[in-house]
């Protein structure tokens, strides 16, 4: 069935654009409807985690404050005792200070008594109220009331005894008891304050499980109602909170939420959300359907959305549980559609009425624009049915404005002057064809000759016309067989035939024709043409006269044919020669390519793998068929695709030769391989690009050993940093410590000048311990100082190991300790202290990573380290000892552990770290000629190693002697540029019954040691001074009497100059600062031991 084109392309129009105009409006109404509920809830659960995490904040301060309390009360910091009452106050005093939402913060004990203090503007506004109970369940039963300003102090006290308050009666009290753990109330309006609020109160037991009282918190949650109704829901939009049991705890109109009980006028309480004032939150609730249980408790378990009216508007609510079940609150939000819709919504309608009009313009613009279309179309139809009817000089004037039907035309017209000029051209061939055209019908009569046929005959066209051909053919038989080849075959060509009577005499003719078949199939008459060949015949003879002759020649070419082919022969063995060396240069470049280690590959214009060599498929990890084929992007990452890809476009495009780059390829099993490419593109013969080529050297190897020598170059570039400062902070701590050597020394005096029943004693004790913190802070600085080293003893470091943390646990029990020691350990030389001072650094350090509870793992082991291993760090190979300090903290990212180790460097807050833990650690090994690394990753705790080199010598196990002041009777060289120290220790000598002689500079001291080197038994020798240093005064006085005791003092620890003077023979030496004690004993060892 055909159709017209004129109503396929109207209806087409006005469906297209209808029907698409339907879709559109309809899918946009829909999917924008969808959109707008999404985004509702959107913004509504937006409100709802704001409202939720806010709430969270403010109640969890006090859940902080009550866990704080309880564990101060289980340490006994602060205590209900009678005697510290005061500090209970003060602290709970302190809380509601820091806290401005508490409303009261007590503790009720077993025994009936309650320490409150809480927030009361009775007596002065934003003051406080303390009520103690004291001496509960017996006759001496007390409660006294203080009232202070807001400023702490006090305003007036009483004492009521009229009071029965008994904590153990209230709700707070027992629900924490019952359940032994921290609990919440229910929402309530406070008393006094007339707020609503909530109360926290957590159990406090003592080590043996024992209760020992109950404290609470009040928490006033007014301010949840301030921050509701200061969010911006939309215009109209507003949220609110609602307990489990309906009460409103939270509203923008907060006095909306106060109700009076029904039972008692005077009691105020919270309102229920189905009593509230607000019509379009109680539709709000209701429309939620939250299902209410026997005992008038909401379940609510996930998020629930409704939609609701309200006088004529439409609403949007949500209702949301709270996650936590500390608090079953359930926080409602509610807002008007239009409030964020109603814009939107205006926008649809006019988008509707755009498209509509457009649609109606694009109606009519179709029209016009098919209009173009039909009527050229119209006109050309006319034109064939003229064309048809063998009319060429009728036509219709055919105009469009598509360029398309524009051209149909012109060539239409083009098509027309064609078959006119066809037609004149085919009338003029048919008249003037040399060959002769005919059409005939099966049985042999002619229907139509061309006017040609004069020259071949003796008969016109029009004498032949209407007759028979079959008796023009010189045996009646060659018709039938011209007849059956033709209708077997369905044409013929240049088939000849003999006739007779066209001419003088018979002759040959060629015919070329064709057999013309009706709609039936059945033949129905002959077309083709005649060609008089006569002539050709007659050469045709003669032809072949000449071949016979021809032939002839040939065998006398056939000798000269025969060498030919000799040359030929030897020809053909030249090239099989130079194939064959074609082939073995082949196979030896080749055979190349498999043995270097060098990846060889081709990829083709695209990027596939084309050829690759051995050690191709050996770095990707894949086989021949594997790799051939694939893109070379399949093996790349991100970057490096992108990378490649750029590369090769640009070699492609320029031609350069990409000398040498990284790149790193995937291979199979996500293993990864950094190569060294060198890319160049491979050309024809003429030139043209066909591909590219490649090299690759696996560097992943020297890659990763270029990254170990950045990592070690980066530990040494820490170590000589630690030495500056370390210097730096050895001339600090030393001029610190002759400062508290005059102290000390002056204190010591006062000491034997004071009986210790007086009570100037006690003040001289708290000064000494003032001494000896400011000595250890200074044992820290020389800690990481070069040469921090005091008095080296041989120690067993599995022992000191077990003593600190031992220690350790017993002060921190939330850590569990794991102890592996090696057996049979290898002694160390070093300063006990020290070495303790490190281990207790790193312990706290552990501790302090650790949140709650945690494990520390601690290991010692003997062990050999080769030179690789301790080339970086500037030490000697052989045996050490190793200690691995293992914890499960939370660990360290990369750029806090590269700098773990520097002075004054730490992760707490600013005032609770001095940073100098970790840095004295580290001083203080690598002053011991060891080694400190730590290996940490953030959430995967943090484990620290310490390599100390082990002593040949074998332990001394004799027990060490108690200090205690000894006194003596010789004469004794002081020797010292700081005359507070010099005047100090002379009188404190003399006390003990030493003759002192006193020298304030090495000059002065060599003066007077010539002048009494007889009577002089020891020198103590200071060993920084200005004019001539420690060293050159040592030197000069041994080089007076070889036999003199001498004593080095200083306010450094043992360093390389006091190191070489003790090697040189020196007797002793002694840190500042040091009490008489030490001194005193430090002396006697000297002079009672001749070597």
């Amino acid at each position: 069935m055909k159709i017209s084109i004129r109503w396929t392309l109207i209806l087409g129009i006005l469906g297209l654009i209808w029907g698409t105009h339907l879709l559109v409006a309809t899918s946009s109404y829909v999917t924008s409807e969808r959109v707008l509920i999404r985004h509702a809830r959107n913004i509504m659960g937006n409100i709802t985690d704001l409202a939720m995490e806010q709430s969270k904040q403010h109640l969890a301060s006090a859940q902080a404050a009550t866990i704080l309390t309880k564990r101060l009360i289980f340490a006994d910091v602060v205590s209900n005792d009678w005697n510290r009452l005061t500090a209970l106050e003060r602290y709970f005093y302190d809380q509601l200070v820091i806290y401005q939402h508490f409303s009261g913060i007590y503790l009720g004990t077993p025994d009936g008594g309650f320490y409150d203090v809480r927030r009361h503007n009775g007596k002065s506004e934003g003051g406080f109220r303390s009520k103690m109970i004291t001496a509960a369940g017996t006759p001496d039963r007390s409660v006294q009331l203080i009232w202070r300003d807001e400023n702490g102090r006090e305003i007036m006290s009483e004492v009521d005894d009229q009071d029965s308050y008994d904590p153990r009666l209230r709700p707070w009290y027992q629900k924490a008891v019952s359940e032994k753990r921290i609990v919440w109330t229910d929402p309530y309006i406070f008393y006094t304050s007339q707020k609503p609020g909530i109360t926290i109160a957590g159990p406090v037991f003592d080590a043996g499980g024992k209760l020992k009282g109950v404290v609470g918190v009040d928490i006033e949650i007014d301010q949840l109602s301030t921050f509701l109704a200061k969010l911006n829901i939309g215009v109209n939009g507003m949220a609110f909170m609602m307990n489990k049991n309906g009460d409103v705890i939270a509203f923008p109109e907060f006095e909306k939420i106060k109700a009076r009980d029904g039972n008692d006028s005077s009691k105020i309480r919270l309102v229920k959300i189905t009593e509230l004032d607000h019509v379009i939150s109680r539709r709000a609730f209701a429309s939620a359907d939250i299902q209410i249980q026997k005992d008038n408790v909401l379940t609510l378990e996930a998020p629930r959305f409704a939609r609701f009216e309200n006088d004529g508007e439409i609403y949007h609510a949500m209702f949301t549980p709270f996650t936590s079940q500390d608090w079953p609150w359930i926080i409602g939000v509610h807002l008007p559609e239009n409030d964020y819709l109603g814009d939107i919504k205006d926008n649809r309608k006019t988008n509707l009425m755009v498209t509509l009009t457009i649609s109606v313009i694009a109606t009519f613009v179709g029209f016009w624009l098919t209009g173009g279309i039909i009527r050229p179309l119209s006109n050309l139809e006319k034109e064939s049915h003229a064309i048809k009817n063998n009319d060429f000089l009728q036509t219709h004037e055919i105009r469009s404005i598509y360029k398309e039907i524009q051209a149909t035309s012109n060539s239409f017209t083009h098509m027309k002057q064609a078959i006119r000029s066809s037609q004149e051209r085919y009338e003029s061939i048919f008249c003037n064809i040399q060959d002769v055209y005919f059409e005939t019908s099966i049985d042999g009569t002619i229907l139509e000759l061309s006017p040609s046929v004069t020259k071949i005959t003796n008969f016109s066209r029009e004498e032949l016309l209407g007759k028979s051909i079959n008796p023009f053919y010189a045996k009646p038989e060659d018709r039938d067989t011209y007849l059956e080849k033709l209708i077997e075959e369905g044409s013929v060509e240049n088939y000849e035939i003999i006739f007779k009577g066209f001419g003088n005499k018979p002759g040959f003719y060629s015919i070329n024709s064709s057999l013309v078949k009706g709609d039936n199939g059945s033949p129905e008459k002959i077309i083709g043409s005649l060609r008089n060949i006569t002539k050709l015949k007659n050469a045709e003879n003669e032809l072949e006269r000449y071949r016979n002759q021809l032939e002839e020649q040939v065998h006398q070419r056939t000798a000269e044919l025969l060498k030919s082919n000799a040359d030929l022969l030897r020809e053909i063995d030249r090239r099989q020669f130079t194939e064959k060396a074609l082939r073995n240069s082949e196979e030896k470049y080749r055979s190349i390519l498999e043995s270097i280690q060098e990846a060889y590959f081709e990829l083709d214009p695209d990027g596939r793998f084309t050829f690759a060599n051995d050690a191709t498929y050996r770095i990707f990890g894949l086989s021949r068929d594997e790799l051939l084929g694939t893109q070379h992007t399949a093996f790349a990452e991100g970057e490096n695709a992108e990378k490649a890809k750029r590369l090769m476009d640009d070699i492609y495009k320029t031609g350069k030769q990409e000398q040498i780059y990284e790149f790193t390829v995937v291979g199979k099993g996500q293993q990864k391989v950094t190569l060294e490419l060198s890319l160049s593109l491979i050309k024809d013969s003429d030139g043209n690009p066909i591909g590219f080529r490649g090299v690759g050297r696996d560097i992943t190897a020297r890659i990763k050993i270029d990254d170990e020598k950045r990592k070690l170059e980066n530990e040494l570039h820490q170590s000589q940093r630690m030495e500056a400062i370390g210097t730096l902070a050895g001339g600090i701590a030393h001029d610190f410590n002759n400062l508290l050597m005059g102290i000390q020394g002056n204190l010591s005096l006062m000491y034997l000048q004071t009986d210790p029943s007086e009570s100037l004693h006690e003040n001289l004790v708290t000064i000494e311990k003032c001494v000896e913190s400011g000595a250890n802070l200074t044992r820290q600085l020389l800690g990481f100082a070069r040469g921090g080293k005091y008095v080296i003893t041989l120690i067993d470091l599995n022992k000191v190991l077990q003593n600190t943390s031992s220690l350790f646990g017993r002060t921190k029990k939330e850590i569990r300790i794991h102890g592996s020691y090696q057996k049979d350990i290898w002694a160390v030389e070093a300063d006990q202290g020290q070495i303790e001072q490190v281990l207790v650094n790193i312990y706290v350090n552990a501790w302090q990573a650790i949140d709650e509870t945690g494990d520390l793992y601690i290991e010692s082991e003997n062990l050999i380290l080769g030179e690789k291993f301790v080339e970086p760090f500037d030490v000697r190979p052989g045996k050490y000892i190793k200690i691995s300090i293992a914890d499960t903290g939370v660990g360290m990212d990369k750029l806090t552990k590269e700098r773990i180790f520097e002075p004054f460097f730490s992760t707490k807050k600013m005032g609770h770290g001095t940073g100098l833990g970790l840095a004295s650690a580290f001083g203080i090994v690598k002053n011991h000629s060891g080694i400190i690394t730590v290996d940490s990753e953030k959430g995967k705790g943090s484990t620290f190693r310490i390599y100390l080199p082990a002593s040949k010598k074998q332990l001394d196990v004799t027990p060490p002697e108690t200090e205690k002041t000894v006194a003596g009777t010789e004469t004794l060289l002081l020797i010292d540029d700081e005359l507070h120290i010099l005047n100090s220790l002379e009188k404190l000598l003399e006390k003990l019954g030493y003759s002192i002689l006193t020298a304030a500079s090495g000059r002065q001291a060599i003066d007077i040691f010539s002048s009494n080197r007889d009577r002089i038994s020891l020198v103590i020798l200071d060993m920084i001074m200005p004019d001539m240093g420690g060293k050159e005064v040592y030197e000069k006085l041994k080089g007076q009497d070889p036999d003199i005791k001498i004593i080095l003092s200083s306010g450094y620890s043992i360093n390389r100059l006091a190191d070489d003077i003790l090697s040189q023979g020196c007797d002793g030496f002694i840190q500042k600062p040091f009490n008489i004690n030490r001194l005193s004993q430090k002396i006697r060892d000297v002079l009672d031991h001749p070597y």
